[in-house]
């Protein structure tokens, strides 16, 4: 598995700002569409090789992400 992820030497977190969809993109991205929302509303986030990350998103506490190293 991480064998694919170090093939790509441009990784994202992408978020769309408003109905918080989330994805890890890969590869060399301009612009980003959120494929719920109308508009570009993805925010992209680099991700270091060897940077990973969790997400909970909680209807009273809101959106949490924590990054990490492998």
């Amino acid at each position: 598995m991480y064998d694919i992820l170090y093939n790509y030497n441009n990784r994202y977190f992408a978020l769309c700002q408003s109905c918080n969809w989330a994805a890890t993109i890969f590869g060399r991205i301009e612009n980003y569409e959120c494929p719920y929302c109308p508009g570009k509303n993805v925010e992209l986030i680099p991700l270091n090789l060897d940077e990973k990350y969790v997400y909970s998103l909680e209807s009273d506490k809101g959106l949490e992400i924590k990054f990490s190293k492998f």
